[in-house]
């Protein structure tokens, strides 16, 4: 199994399309890009078309690392000596900050190949469906090679009045920025969408009701 999944990523494949437990333990990310960030901000830029290329696993693992991954857990020494962790991030200390409480944020990866959840602690994909969401999301972005939905998490907000819903698209901002720079990283282009078909994904990737679309993100190569 382990050699197929192998071969299956050199010929370019975004995720390994095979039986059994789809759940998926995403490549490390690397220490460093190789690209220092004023440059890739200058780089930087939106793309509503790509050439249809595959988005290889490990672009797309730094690419969800940057959006919502874990940099620091509690206790490990950072540039500033060893660092209690915030109150506001009680185990871990992740690549955006948080208002408040646990991460809020989630991130699901819409793929020809399926859909799947992104879990921080472990670095993992969770898969949600076989099914191919691109499309029916109304994602605008020809020959994508996917798309990424950012959400809220209610249960992890105190209440969600007008002042939390704007913490929220604050905080998918902050996580779309991040994904957009590594994304520069690795020679991949992005576009946000805050208008979307957001009742389909949310029947297609059975989200609970409170779990909360704010936007997707198209990437891939372009043209």
């Amino acid at each position: 199994m382990k050699i197929i999944v192998t071969i299956f990523l050199i010929m370019g494949y975004a995720i390994p399309c095979l039986g059994g437990d789809k759940d998926l333990v995403l490549p490390s990310v690397p220490d460093k890009s190789g690209v220092d960030l004023a440059p890739a901000m200058e780089k930087r830029a939106a793309s509503r078309t790509y050439d249809g290329r595959k988005v290889p696993i490990e672009a797309i693992s730094a690419i969800l690392w940057a959006g919502n991954g874990i940099i620091l857990e509690s206790g490990h020494k950072t540039i500033h000596g060893y660092d209690a962790v915030s109150g506001a991030t009680s185990d871990h200390r992740y690549t955006i900050p948080w208002g408040w409480g646990e991460p809020y944020l989630r991130l699901y990866l819409l793929l020809e190949e399926g859909a799947w959840e992104y879990v921080p602690k472990g670095h993992r994909l969770r898969h949600v469906t076989e099914r191919n969401l691109m499309e029916s999301s109304g994602s605008d972005g020809a020959d994508a090679s996917g798309v990424i939905l950012i959400a809220a998490d209610l249960n992890r907000m105190p209440s969600f009045n007008q002042d939390v819903r704007n913490v929220a698209y604050l905080s998918a901002g902050s996580a779309a920025q991040n994904m957009y720079l590594m994304g520069t990283a690795n020679h991949v282009q992005m576009l946000t969408q805050v208008s979307f078909r957001n009742d389909r994904l949310i029947k297609s990737l059975a989200l609970p009701d409170n779990i909360e679309p704010l936007a997707i993100l198209t990437f891939g190569y372009a043209n």
